[in-house]
């Protein structure tokens, strides 16, 4: 009886491609309601398992090709399929595209993208960080665990040089709720990483390129929800739901929540309290704890003559991050703390008109950003974690705060395009932002002579960026597009710090206007096979808070200018039946770099410091060596050099390298894709490689740097405290998909090698790690 119910269970798999035979990730395939939807891997392949035999409607759906199903009988254990979906034309940027998902198209645009498909490791215990760090010319450094702030580098270029987007609108309405930080990976569709030139429809004053966050679409009734644990008492939760309802309403919610101790193991110096004396010790860290969440709920309204699509959203977030040390690891904090959190609702309206010759996309937010300081303790910490009071002593940090800051700010975009014909189009991109910050802080600095609080009053800042694009193809074989842009900003405040005496009629005011140009060209050689090339000048203009400071530790500068750099992109991509790969260089020319650099101990002041000269060239590739098994692989190597220094204590410093910033890294992946078995499930496997060169803390003489071929090879010559030593990852897991396909539990080990990991400003990462990650997913596209 029991072999013969086990001989009734029948398996399902097979593989999506199109028409030439090249696989088709990301295609939706369903088979009745019983069983959940699946969404194909990087090559294309699905299985269902735990299937009765009898008859089934196999059905496969992807954007750019033709809907496809196939009444099909299963009538013995295994059987495997090959679908073969039609191109569907599609107009893009102008350009007719012929059966390309998504993912695709933003890889193959003129302007270059690094594109992160989140769709194919939604069910892996990994961070959007690490999953960005596996990418070609893309470096992202965080201060300390999850949910600290992160700084992406990219092609050397880094800090607010780099805007992030949210579905192509600015995220800096959503404070530290929502980003590369702490975001999971099964939000989202897809990650968009621009390097050095935007395209129009972002918008922004950006320099070293953009980050853009896709969101998953809802189509039909769908159910995600996810929750991992890991070492060092982390928690993560994620829920995402959607529902059609009648007459073409729809509604939904996105939802995560993330916890970390991060009570990792580092070495820190350690100081005798009697002789003073410093010696390394390995200790676990006792303040680093994050927590937060986040949640959404939309609804909205689809198909209607007057709206292609109208949402409306209200989210809420909150986070509370432990602050353990200042931006090096020198002192330990015990007791500081800061927090965010913010009721935020938008609007969304997407339309079109004139037989969709007109295209409309507005979004706009208004919101009030919280934000709270607390470093009150009357004492100090040391590194195991022990009080010492001291009296008449308040903060931790030499600068106490008690701080409250609301932050009111307004985000409106833009966007229209009108197309003349399958060829030419001319797109318009309009950015509004503003912002008025005050609040209160008892241990804050007041006006000379008085006790009124300086934050208590208003500093505002405006900022807009307007530009216009004409974009098409002169032939089937070769795209352009030619755009320009305008930027304009606006700032009022009072430029007070502790040290600085400042009256209570004292205010600084600047308006600034400035404009940029820039363009693309793209030539297809075959079907599968393109070069381009992409520049711009581009400004960046100062933000809010480097004019205004953070009323603690940073003091403002109204008399910032922007940042302006002349980007130049060249690149050559293919993609055969077995092989994917791209080669591409850059060229970067940036002057008035906005740093932090420290002035008056404890403060420190955003200023134009630096210029920076560099080149690079990064490859990628992905070799599929068999059926079920992939491999990954790239490597960047950059050259960023200071120069334009004049005064003769500075001369040395013309043709160093950038401080702080790496200027050779790789990576190489393996991801194996078993055999599956009926009624066994679906198992994966997966392994990844990251290496990064040493690089250095702070500027280092050009004679010192090691003398191997450029750069690879030997030690610079300075003392190790400056220096960022190599750096050697290794991680690797496994996802088992239960039958039925609704579960999938991903386990994976971080740092396989337990070795020493370092990230901004030399702070040390964490050592080996365990994660497992449990997810339900219900899918109904019908």
């Amino acid at each position: 009886m029991t072999m013969h119910v086990y001989g009734q269970s029948a398996l399902l798999s097979g593989v999506v491609q199109d028409e030439q035979g090249q696989a088709i990730p990301g295609a939706s395939v369903s088979i009745g309601n019983q069983f959940a939807s699946q969404i194909t891997d990087q090559s294309g392949r699905f299985s269902f398992s735990g299937l009765r035999f009898g008859n089934y409607t196999l059905k496969v759906t992807h954007v750019g090709y033709v809907a496809y199903a196939e009444a099909i009988t299963l009538e013995r254990p295994k059987t495997s399929v090959v679908i073969q979906l039609i191109a569907q034309s599609t107009i893009l940027d102008d350009v007719t595209v012929t059966g390309k998902t998504e993912t695709q198209q933003a890889r193959e645009q003129a302007i270059r993208a690094v594109v992160v498909d989140t769709r194919a490791v939604a069910e892996q215990p990994a961070t959007l960080a690490e999953l960005m760090n596996r990418a070609p010319g893309v470096r992202i450094r965080q201060s300390g665990g999850l949910g600290s702030q992160p700084d992406i580098s990219m092609n050397g270029f880094q800090g607010r040089a780099v805007r992030y987007f949210k579905d192509g609108i600015p995220l800096s309405y959503l404070g530290a709720g929502y980003g590369i930080h702490n975001i999971p990976v099964n939000t989202l569709e897809r990650v968009e990483v621009y390097k050095g030139v935007l395209p129009i429809a972002l918008g922004a004053d950006a320099l070293g390129g953009a980050v853009n966050l896709i969101s998953q679409r809802q189509t039909g009734n769908q159910l995600n929800a996810s929750y991992e644990i890991a070492s060092f008492n982390t928690h993560r939760l994620t829920v995402n739901a959607g529902a059609d309802f009648n007459h073409g309403w729809y509604g939904g919610v996105e939802a995560f929540y993330n916890y970390s101790k991060n009570n990792y193991t580092a070495a820190v110096m350690v100081t005798d309290p009697d002789t003073r004396n410093q010696t390394e010790q390995n200790i676990e860290l006792f303040h680093n704890a994050y927590k937060g969440y986040y949640t959404e709920g939309h609804i909205g309204l689809r198909n209607r003559p007057w709206a292609d699509d109208l949402r409306l959203s209200l989210a809420y977030f909150d986070t509370e991050r432990q602050q353990q040390h200042p931006a090096l690891m020198t002192d330990p904090y015990g007791a500081v703390l800061g927090k965010q959190s913010s009721f935020v609702p938008s609007l969304h309206y997407q339309s079109s008109f004139f037989n969709d010759k007109l295209t409309i996309d507005q979004f706009a937010v208004a919101n009030n950003l919280d934000l709270h300081t607390v470093d009150t303790a009357r004492g100090y910490y040391d590194w195991f974690g022990q009080f010492t009071p001291v009296t008449g002593r308040v903060g931790e940090s030499s600068r106490p705060s008690l701080s409250n800051v609301d932050i009111w700010q307004l985000t409106s975009r833009t966007y229209a395009r009108w197309s003349f014909n399958e060829r030419h189009a001319l797109s318009i991109n309009y950015v509004y932002m503003r912002s008025r910050r005050e609040g209160e802080d008892p241990y804050g600095p007041r006006f000379s002579g008085t006790d009124i609080d300086v934050l208590s009053i208003p500093a505002n800042y405006a900022k807009q960026v307007v530009g216009v694009d004409w974009s098409g193809a002169f032939t089937d074989q070769l795209q352009f597009s030619i755009m320009g842009k305008g930027y304009r900003y606006q700032s009022r405040g009072t430029e007070s710090w502790a040290n600085r005496p400042i009256n209570l009629d004292e205010e600084a005011s600047v308006s600034k206007t400035y404009g940029g140009v820039g363009g693309s060209l793209k030539y297809q050689y075959a079907p599968n096979t393109f070069a381009r090339f992409s520049t711009e000048y581009a400004y960046r203009l100062p933000e809010s808070e480097e004019l205004f400071g953070d009323a603690m530790w940073v003091v403002p500068n109204f008399s910032l200018n922007p940042e302006r750099s002349l980007n130049v992109n060249l690149g050559f991509n293919t993609r055969q039946r077995l092989v994917r790969y791209e080669v591409n260089a850059f060229y970067r020319e940036t002057k008035g770099l906005i740093l932090l650099v420290p002035t008056i101990a404890p403060y420190a002041q955003y200023r134009n410091i630096n210029n920076v000269r560099g080149f690079g060239v990064e490859a990628d590739a992905m070799v599929t060596l068999t059926n079920y098994l992939q491999a990954t692989a790239n490597v960047t190597w950059q050259s960023l050099r200071l120069f334009g220094f004049t005064s003769p204590q500075d001369l040395w410093r013309n043709g160093t390298r950038l401080q702080n910033t790496p200027f050779f890294f790789a990576n190489a992946g393996l991801m194996n894709r078993l055999e599956p078995f009926a009624n066994h499930g679906q198992l994966n496997t997966y392994l990844h490689y990251n290496f990064v060169r040493e690089f250095y803390l702070q500027t280092i003489p050009k004679d010192a740097e090691p003398d191997g071929p450029l750069g690879l090879w030997g030690e610079a010559g300075v003392e190790s405290a400056v220096i960022i030593p190599n750096q050697h990852l290794l991680s690797g897991g496994i996802n088992y998909q239960f039958p039925a396909n609704r579960y999938t539990l991903g386990i994976e080990v971080k740092n396989l090698a337990n070795t020493r990991l370092y990230d901004y400003f030399r702070v040390q990462r964490a050592g080996r790690s365990f994660h497992l990650k449990l997810t339900y997913q219900i899918t109904d596209k019908t």
